[in-house]
C-alpha cells in the first residue's frame, strides 16, 4: 500500500527528515574527506517541491548547471541527484584534482569524470546510511551527468522519475563548502510506494 504525502502526519515528516539528515551527513562526511576540510549543510527538507522550485535554487531555469543524477532499486526504490552551479562545479573540480582555485574554467572529460565520481561515492554514502538506519537494501545504479541549463537538467531527470508529474516528495539538503565557495544540493526523491517501506522499517507506518 503506497502512502501519499496527504496522509503524512508531523512525526512521519520529521522521521524523514532524519533519514535525510543522517544520510545527508554521512555523503558530507564523504564529501569533506575528498576535499581535506570541512563541508556544512543545512537541516534537511521534506515536503512536496515542484520543478519550478529546484530551478530556483540552483539560480534560475537559464542558469548554468551541472547534475549528477542516480536511480535508486531495492527495498525502497527512489532517485538521487547533486544539483550545484557550473561555476561550483569548477571549483569543487579545482579541489578534487589538487587544481589552485580559479584554474578550471570548462569541464571537459577529465573534470567530468571527477565530478561523476564525488556524485557516486556521495549517494553511495547517502544510501549506506539509510541502509543500516532502516535494514531496507538499497542499491545505486551507474550515475549520469548533465551539464546544461538547470531546467534541461532537471526536466532530464524528471523524465526519469516513475511517478513524476511535476511535483514530488522531496529530501533537499544544502551544502556549503566555505573554502572553496561551493554551493549545491543534494536531493533524495523516494518513489511513493516506498515511503511506505521506509516508514515502516522506521516503525513509523500507521
Amino acid at each position: 500500500m503506497s502512502i501519499t504525502m496527504q496522509q503524512l502526519n508531523a512525526d512521519c515528516l520529521d522521521a524523514l527528515r532524519e533519514v535525510g539528515n543522517i544520510g545527508a551527513g554521512n555523503a558530507m562526511t564523504a564529501l569533506a574527506t575528498m576535499v581535506d576540510h570541512r563541508v556544512d549543510m543545512s537541516v534537511p527538507q521534506v515536503g512536496v517541491v515542484s520543478l519550478g522550485e529546484f530551478t530556483q535554487m540552483a539560480g534560475g531555469p537559464e542558469a548554468p548547471a551541472v547534475g549528477v543524477y542516480m536511480p535508486v532499486t531495492g527495498d525502497a526504490p527512489g532517485h538521487v541527484a547533486f544539483l550545484l552551479s557550473e561555476e561550483s562545479a569548477c571549483r569543487l573540480t579545482d579541489e578534487l584534482l589538487g587544481r589552485e582555485l580559479g584554474t578550471t574554467t570548462d569541464l571537459g572529460e577529465i573534470e567530468r569524470s571527477a565530478l561523476t565520481e564525488v556524485g557516486n561515492i556521495m549517494a553511495s554514502s547517502y544510501l549506506v546510511a539509510i541502509c543500516e538506519l532502516t535494514g531496507l537494501n538499497l542499491y545505486s545504479s551507474p550515475p549520469a551527468l548533465a551539464v546544461d541549463m538547470t531546467a534541461a537538467i532537471l526536466s532530464t531527470i524528471a523524465a526519469a522519475f516513475a511517478s513524476f508529474d511535476d511535483q514530488a516528495l522531496t529530501v533537499t539538503t544544502r551544502i556549503q563548502e566555505g573554502r572553496g565557495k561551493v554551493d549545491g544540493f543534494f536531493i533524495f526523491v523516494p518513489e511513493s510506494g516506498s515511503l511506505s517501506a521506509i516508514l515502516r522499517a522506521l516503525q513509523m507506518e500507521g
